[in-house]
């Protein structure tokens, strides 16, 4: 079974400044007219103005200039890391690749100023760009991870070819077979990768021409030469190697470096000249020319990192490096046509440059004023020799000394490397001092995130950024809302945790240098958080209990444009079905009106006009399933259904308001035969040992179990159960009827099958609404609605989703996870500002997919089953009746509390979110009214406060109240006591505060796995406790004085 292509919603928190790069960059080009593109980790392209001419300075050093960089544009063009670009068109178009498995064009100079296009896509990581050097040919070739080379229309007519990396012949593929280099050259095309070799091929027939085998680790930089005789590949053992390709064998294997060689570049069209740099920081220049051997030539350190040099490029006078810094740094060149000083001199000397001239070999073309250094600049200047310890052997195996009467009057530049070759038998390799110390100028970037830490209530964030700074952030209003500066992450972590368990609805990732929240259908709306939890900004009022949607609240903020205007979309449409209905012009069109969610004035609920449904709270439920029911298995009668607190089709009642039913008992308790003590955990029982029926008529309907509306009882019903399936009447709703509700058709599809055949709409917002406009052209809803189409648009009410100001930058992209690839490709990307745009509207109706659309226009989530927790309720000390008696109900007296000893223990499941004070109302509702208390038994005078413990009223048994006659004052009122203002729960030791949750109370206080064993208990426990103890001391002693005196009797009889 192939598995389908999964959509998922994604959303980017912005920051305030957001010039320049945030991470590492990883690629750099440079155009002649003065700017430099750069790329990186963070997805960014930027555009920089130099601020200098590139050409190269003539006789003057005073004509030098200084760099002057500033930016002139950047865009986001990918949503992972940017590996590769170069520049096609004339220096006109920039072509990236990127981890987001896409290539790309931008044309930052076009007068459209449109983003990125997609030119094409691979199936793994893109690692790698190239194409001609004169922009001839009209394509670009890419490489990644997916072992292919794929050739590129830059027309936009898509895929050329395909290149498979592996042997001729062979049907297997390749595992080591990644491209991780590419380079061209006169219709050659050059590969490299992990397999250590170095592959030639045809671009126009795909055709392998040959291959080169000689390193030993993965190859990570390639050139050739532009007449495609000359190939030079660096990789990660060390080497550099030129190869021949007329010879088809390895000219020569250079290791003037000491690490992974991870960058080369050279615009020599004989490669003569090229730098290099290594995962040390080590930037070299290496100058070939004018020589017979390649062992004479001359390479120079030209400056040392910090950290490994991704990309080095040469542009005049200049040469630009990057690291895994937001930074770029720019270098004066070096020119190598100088002298060698045989005497060590350290840094970049202040004087004007001498240059020396040179022979040129059979075959080599001088690289020209290209490469030579003829002015100085106020910071550094063109040095006059180049120091001896600035020099790095070419290669080990190399003679280092010639004999100087070999030296001819036609090789000048052999007389110098006999010199060089003399000096540099003193000097020791580790007192390499490079050229330049310092960077001529230093691009900075920004400080971008690289570490997370997900708080527990799941809707905060803590962030750790490259400067070590630690920031708090709301996921829900896309905002920054705390920093702590420089401190360790864990430790912020720790004091500002919270004791909360919520569901997992997003995935967190900063790989961007960015806060990046991740939605997918099977998770993003699991997490719920009561309203009263939430910090507004202006008064709010929501019903006791009021839940929130997590996901649902987000999605309806992130497009509320989006929502607003297919809204007016839709009273177009509907018009229009009206005009043609009627035959005549509609009058004017009603001002529309959409569901005020901002919250103003403290009201929530608003009115919605006519033209826009109205959701039914019993359509939409806050929670499926939000209910206590019995866990254990088991036959048992049908209970009175309970209001859950979010139904607004019934009020909350609670035991204060509504006396309870004396004779049932909700539950019916499965015995287990063994009374459990504080601190144990509760065996789960196999079966009931009986079944009780009801007794004595319904539930009562004001108990606190008649006011939560799917509590359920007895054993859960199988999923082939046709009655334990939901039902489902949304609009959009491709689920097939119940057989009750469908009329029968079999005649008409027996006559004509394609007559009855539904339309197939595609699984996307554009698909969904069609369907739901073709829903308005059926025959049965013109004839039901006579003068004007009502809307069957229903978005989420204000009371589930307050809408939020969130910043209009906040970037939202919807992204597609193919089976067969490995990672997400981007489909749509925009801002919150811009979704209701006509080319962003029509994007998101093409790949938005359609669960997004039934959640924010229709406010229908995905049916999942609720996920249940089972405890268990056990009295405390035994200071209180076993609440579920079986056959003895809830009544009064002595048969309450001696049927409690007699019985188990019930097994109760609830859903996940329900708050431990329901839990605490439900044990109020099934105590004995001798142990219920409903109002303090000390009334509050005008004097003086009543007696407290805790702060809460205390009082003795109901059955010992005394009067406070004593008083001088009439008592003043008192409002009844709630169930968590004189009862409590304990799990584990710890008194669990009334809010939590049964999940929280799960995960931070139980902390294991079974039934969680709560036990209950009155706040005055602790008297209640004394009185027991004294009345079992003053049973100790009359218990002893009446045996003593029947000992009397019984020696006075015997006597």
């Amino acid at each position: 079974m192939v598995r389908k292509a999964r959509q998922r919603i994604s959303y980017v928190l912005p920051f305030a400044n957001s010039d320049g790069h945030r991470l590492g960059v990883n690629s750099l080009a440079v155009a002649a007219e003065g700017t430099l593109y750069s790329a990186g980790r963070d997805g960014v392209i930027c555009a920089w103005d130099l601020g200098v001419s590139l050409q190269r300075k003539s006789a003057d050093p005073s004509t030098n200039e200084n760099p002057a960089t500033t930016l002139k544009t950047q865009v986001q063009a990918h949503t992972h890391w940017v590996n590769d670009i170069i520049l096609t068109h004339n220096d006109k178009a920039v072509v990236s690749c990127s981890s987001d498995l896409t290539v790309k064009l931008w044309r930052p100079q076009s007068s459209t100023a449109e983003g990125p296009e997609t030119i094409g896509n691979h199936t793994d990581y893109v690692k790698c760009l190239v194409s001609p050097r004169d922009g001839s040919g009209g394509w670009v070739a890419s490489g990644g991870l997916d072992r292919k080379i794929r050739i590129w229309d830059l027309a936009g007519k898509g895929q050329i070819m395909e290149i498979d990396i592996k042997d001729e012949g062979k049907a297997e593929k390749n595992p080591k077979g990644s491209v991780y280099a590419l380079a061209h050259g006169s219709g050659v095309l050059a590969s490299g990768g992990p397999e250590s070799i170095v592959r030639l091929w045809d671009p126009r027939s795909g055709k392998q021409v040959t291959k080169f085998v000689g390193h030993t680790d993965n190859i990570r930089a390639l050139l050739v030469s532009e007449q495609g005789d000359y190939v030079l590949s660096a990789s990660s053992d060390t080497t550099i190697k030129m190869w021949t390709l007329t010879g088809g064998r390895c000219l020569h294997t250079l290791s003037m470096h000491n690490d992974s060689v991870w960058s080369l570049f050279s615009s020599h069209p004989r490669l003569d000249i090229f730098y290099s740099s290594d995962r040390t920081g080590l930037v070299a220049k290496t100058d070939i020319r004018n020589v017979k051997e390649i062992d004479e030539g001359l390479c120079v350190a030209v400056a040392q990192e910090r950290e490994g040099v991704r990309k080095v490029v040469s542009y005049g006078d200049y040469l630009w490096t990057t690291t895994s810094s937001s930074s770029i740094k720019c270098w004066l060149d070096v020119d190598t046509d100088v002298e060698v000083a045989k005497s060590p001199v350290i840094g970049r000397p202040q004087a004007s440059s001498i240059t020396s001239a040179r022979s040129l070999p059979d075959g080599h073309v001088a690289h020209g004023s290209h490469n030579s250094v003829t002015s100085s600049s106020p910071t550094a200047k063109p040095i006059s020799t180049i120091p001896i310890s600035s020099i790095l052997r070419l290669s080990t195996t190399s003679p280092l000394v010639r004999d100087p009467d070999a030296v001819t009057v036609y090789s000048v530049a052999s007389a110098r490397q006999a010199s060089i070759s003399e000096a540099i038998l003193d000097t020791d390799p580790k007192d390499m001092i490079p050229i330049d110390e310092n960077p001529l100028e230093t691009i900075k970037g920004q400080d971008g995130l690289i570490k997370h830490f997900l708080l527990n209530d799941r809707r905060r964030v803590l962030t750790l950024d490259t400067a070590g700074n630690v920031i708090m952030w709301d996921l829900i209003r896309c905002k920054p809302i705390n920093s702590y500066g420089k401190r360790d992450l864990e430790d912020v972590a720790a004091e500002v945790n919270t004791v909360e368990a919520v569901a997992n609805w997003c995935q967190v990732d900063t790989r961007t240098g960015q806060l990046t929240c991740v939605l997918e259908e099977n998770y993003c709306f699991d997490a719920e958080m009561y309203a009263d939890e939430i910090d507004f900004e202006t008064e709010a009022e929501f019903k006791e209990d009021q839940r929130i949607n997590l996901g649902r609240w987000v999605l309806r903020c992130l497009f509320d444009k989006l929502i607003t205007e297919e809204l007016r979309k839709d009273v177009e449409y509907r018009e229009s079905l009206d005009k043609e209905n009627t035959g005549k012009r509609p009058a004017k069109l009603r001002q529309l009106s959409i569901p005020n969610i901002a919250i103003d004035h403290g009201a929530i609920d608003s009115p919605i006009s006519e033209g826009v449904a109205t959701p039914d709270a019993a359509t939409f439920p806050q929670t499926p399933g939000f209910s206590i029911a019995l866990a254990s298995p088991g036959v048992f009668p049908p209970a009175e259904p309970i209001t859950d607190d979010n139904d607004t089709t019934t009020p909350i009642r609670t035991s204060m308001q509504t006396p309870r039913s004396p004779t049932v008992d909700y539950f019916s308790a499965a015995s287990s035969g063994v009374q459990p003590t504080q601190g144990e955990s509760i065996p789960t029982p196999a079966s009931p040992s009986t079944e009780v029926p009801f007794e004595g008529g319904t539930q009562g309907q004001g108990s606190f179990l008649g006011g939560l509306g799917k509590f359920r009882l007895g054993p859960k019903k199988s999923k082939n159960d046709p009655s334990s399936k939901p039902t489902f009447n949304g609009v959009g709703d491709d689920r097939k009827p119940s057989s009750e509700s469908e009329p029968n058709n079999s005649n008409a599809s027996s006559i004509n099958p394609a007559a009855t055949a539904e339309p197939i709409y595609e699984e996307t917002l554009g698909g969904m609404i069609k369907k739901l406009r073709a829903s308005y052209c059926a025959p049965e809803e013109r004839d039901k609605q006579q003068q004007h189409i009502s809307s069957k648009l229903t978005p989420c009410p204000a009371t589930e989703a307050p809408l939020l100001p969130l910043p209009p930058n906040t970037a939202i992209i919807i992204q597609s996870d193919h089976p067969d690839s490995g990672g997400v490709s981007d489909l749509y990307r925009g801002t919150a500002g811009s979704v209701a745009e006509a080319a962003d509207i029509e994007l998101l109706e093409e790949h938005a997919p359609a669960w997004l659309g039934e959640a924010l226009l229709l406010n229908k989530l995905p049916v999942k089953e609720p996920y249940k927790i089972s405890f268990v309720l056990v009295p405390w000390g035994a200071l209180l009746p076993q609440i579920g008696i079986v056959g003895g109900g809830t009544g009064g007296g002595s048969g309450g509390t001696a049927a409690a000893t007699e019985t188990g223990v019930s097994r109760l499941n609830a859903n996940r979110m329900l708050r431990c004070r329901k839990v605490i109302g439900y044990v109020a509702e099934r105590l004995p009214p001798e142990y219920a208390l409903t109002l303090p038994l000390e009334p509050k005078t005008d004097g003086a406060p009543p007696a407290t413990e805790g702060g809460v009223a205390t009082t003795a048994m109901a059955t010992e109240t005394e009067t406070a006659t004593e008083t001088a004052t009439l008592p003043v009122p008192v409002e009844p006591l709630k169930p968590e203002d004189w009862l409590e729960l304990v799990c584990q030791g710890q008194v669990v505060h009334p809010n939590q949750t049964l999940t929280t109370l799960r995960s931070h206080i139980w902390k294991s796995g079974g039934d969680v064993a709560l036990y209950y208990r009155r706040k005055d426990w602790k008297k209640m406790q004394e009185a027991k103890e004294e009345e079992e001391q003053r049973g100790s002693v009359e218990g002893a004085r009446v045996s003593g005196e029947s000992t009397v009797v019984e020696t006075s009889e015997s006597s």
